[in-house]
C-alpha cells in the first residue's frame, strides 16, 4: 500500500483497532473489537437497525454480553464505532484498488468508477446504509451518526485527492465529483435488484463521461 493510502486510512482508522507493537492481551482485545464489529455489521444488513441489540451482537460475536459491555458500554458507544469502521472498509476497498489502476484506465477510462461501485456492494457499506436510513427517523441516532458520518467525508475527500493527481488542481470539482458518483451509485445499489444490469451498465458509463467532463472543464456545474 502506499503512503497516500496508509495515511488515508490511519485518519479514517477507528480508535482501539490498531494491534501493532502491542502486547498479546492488547491484540487479543482488539481481535474482540474487530469481531464485535463485524457481528454488528452482520446483524444491521440481516435485522435492520431496529431490531440489532448489543445482546444480539454479542450471540453473534460469539461473546458474552460482559465482554461487550467491557469494550463498548453502551449501544451508542457501538454505533459510533460501527460508523467509523464502515467507513474504514469501504475506503479501504476503495483505494486499494485504485492504487492498482495503471493512469491510462484511472485517467482516461474512468476506471475508479467501477472500483468506487465495488466498495458499496460491502457487508460494510450495507450496514452504513442501514444506518443512514434509519437516521432519518431516529433522532437519537441521527445525532450520533449525522455529525460522524459528515467529519469522515471531509476527511476523506481531503486527503483522497491526492490519489487522483489530474485532480489536484480542483479540490471543490473533485469533492463535487466523488459527491456525484457516491449519490448516483448509492442509487443504483438500491435499485439493484429492480433494475436490470444492462440499465445499471449504462448508468455507470455516463457517470464516468460525465465526470470526464468535469474534470476536464467541458461542464459548468450549477451555481
Amino acid at each position: 500500500m502506499d503512503d497516500i493510502s496508509i495515511r488515508v486510512l490511519a485518519l479514517l482508522a477507528p480508535e482501539g483497532l490498531d494491534a501493532e507493537g502491542q502486547g498479546w492481551q492488547q491484540r487479543k482485545s482488539v481481535q474482540t473489537r474487530i469481531a464485535i464489529l463485524e457481528a454488528a455489521v452482520n446483524c444491521l444488513r440481516t435485522h435492520g437497525y431496529g431490531r440489532t441489540t448489543t445482546q444480539l451482537i454479542a450471540e453473534m460475536a460469539g461473546i458474552s454480553r460482559g465482554a461487550m459491555l467491557h469494550h463498548y458500554a453502551t449501544k451508542q458507544d457501538l454505533i459510533a464505532s460501527v460508523i467509523d469502521y464502515t467507513v474504514y472498509k469501504r475506503w479501504e476497498v476503495f483505494l486499494d484498488g485504485v492504487r492498482a489502476l495503471k493512469d491510462p484506465a484511472r485517467i482516461y477510462k474512468m476506471a475508479g468508477i467501477e472500483i468506487s461501485w465495488n466498495s458499496l456492494q460491502t457487508p460494510e457499506y450495507a450496514a452504513y446504509l442501514e444506518l443512514a436510513i434509519a437516521a432519518r427517523t431516529d433522532p437519537a441516532l441521527a445525532e450520533i451518526f449525522l455529525p460522524r458520518a459528515r467529519r469522515l467525508d471531509q476527511t476523506a475527500l481531503a486527503e483522497t485527492i491526492r490519489t487522483f493527481p489530474e485532480w489536484t488542481h480542483d479540490l471543490e470539482g473533485y469533492a463535487l465529483a466523488m459527491d456525484y458518483a457516491t449519490a448516483t451509485l448509492a442509487g443504483l445499489l438500491i435499485n439493484r435488484d429492480i433494475w436490470p444490469e444492462s440499465s445499471q451498465q449504462v448508468v455507470r458509463e455516463f457517470l464516468g463521461k460525465t465526470i470526464a467532463m468535469l474534470r476536464r472543464g467541458e461542464l459548468n456545474p450549477p451555481t
